[in-house]
């Protein structure tokens, strides 16, 4: 049974970042492939100083899901 999602979003399968569900390639990698299948996600503004960013490895300010299946 597919879980319902709680926010109107998809996850990048290479990057993790969370993209609107008419949005076609990652504006952060440029990936194609996406997952309606993920849990939790932080919001990172800055790189700068990020604990959080440096422990993701998230190449720039975005939403990024926790986990995606």
């Amino acid at each position: 049974m597919p879980r319902k999602r709680k926010l109107p979003l998809k996850a990048c399968t290479t990057c993790k970042a969370l993209v609107q569900d008419e949005i076609e390639v990652c504006p952060v990698c440029g990936g194609r492939e996406f997952s309606d299948d993920w849990d939790g996600f932080v919001a990172i503004i800055s790189l700068e100083d990020s604990s959080i960013a440096k422990l993701l490895k998230t190449p720039k300010p975005s939403m990024y899901a926790l986990k995606v299946r």
